[in-house]
């Protein structure tokens, strides 16, 4: 598995327009293999035209993305090649489901890597096992899915193809509780199985701060912040300086403090941790907490 490294990277729509928009200015961070990064940002910050250029989708007014420390824009000819390395789930992709059958839908990324049928059918039962499709599902026409298991056969398209690099749109927009835990457990499953570096957009702190070993905050299409979740969350004031806020469960633990129950700690982030912090309370009667 690769490392995949930004330097410098900016994108600008319509350049030269009355309409030039500079979506992603001056980025650059590294992504270790198996490592799962979380990134944040309010609407407009430029989090998906970086997750397009990331694969080569878009090419950058400037900078570079390397895989494994080769730029991928350095052969045109071979970026294709690249983009089945570094795959893109965007978002609500249920959308582009199209071929007749489940199973056919999953592998049309590995089919158009050239692969033999054999390997092909192999990675389309792995990549359904890995978001919890049943096998008798990939008869079906995908039309006939339910809405969550439509998002999870759309996923496993790209899952199908293998890549070094997950990345990974709004993955739990517009999903139920119980279906957004599905596929953060899925990502979770895919990263420890295969070693692969997984990046994942979300507009719900919680959710990062339950999967992500690191954050990126951007703004205004800059890299505002980074680092693990419990040092980005504890900068309070720089994610409200770029229209975002800490954890559901951080606002709640702060609340009681300010009920009254001093003893409740600080930088807690999960809801395992908020739910351990509350119990722990109610157990030693500390803060005021009574049983």
């Amino acid at each position: 598995m690769a490392e995949l490294r930004v330097e410098g990277l900016s994108f600008v729509y319509g350049a030269g327009t009355p309409y030039e928009k500079t979506a992603v200015s001056d980025v650059s961070f590294t992504i270790a293999a198996g490592e799962i990064v979380g990134v944040i940002g309010h609407t407009g910050s430029g989090k998906s035209t970086l997750m397009q250029l990331l694969p080569g989708l878009l090419r950058p007014a400037a900078g570079r993305v390397l895989l494994g420390g080769e730029d991928i824009w350095a052969n045109e000819k071979a970026v294709r090649q690249y983009r089945f390395r570094v795959g893109l789930v965007f978002q609500y992709p249920e959308y582009q489901l199209f071929d007749e059958t489940v199973e056919r839908d999953i592998g049309f990324g590995p089919r158009n890597m050239g692969l033999a049928l054999e390997e092909v059918a192999a990675r389309v039962r792995r990549a359904a096992a890995v978001v919890g499709l049943p096998e008798r599902l990939l008869r079906h026409s995908p039309f006939d899915l339910s809405g969550g298991e439509k998002r999870r056969a759309a996923i496993a398209g790209v899952l199908a193809m293998e890549p070094e690099v997950l990345i990974l749109d709004e993955p739990t927009a517009g999903l139920d509780p119980a279906g957004r835990q599905t596929i953060l457990e899925m990502i979770r499953a895919y990263n420890r199985q295969t070693g692969a570096a997984v990046l994942f957009v979300s507009h719900t702190m919680e959710d990062v701060a339950a999967v992500a070993e690191r954050v990126l905050v951007l703004s205004a299409g800059r890299l505002a912040l980074q680092g693990p979740p419990a040092e980005v969350f504890a900068k309070e004031e720089e994610l409200r300086a770029a229209s975002l806020d800490v954890p559901a469960y951080t606002r709640i633990l702060a609340a009681l403090r300010r009920q009254g129950f001093p003893a409740v700690r600080q930088g807690l982030y999960t809801l395992e941790e908020a739910v351990a912090e509350i119990q722990r309370l109610y157990a030693e009667g500390k803060g005021g907490a009574t049983c």
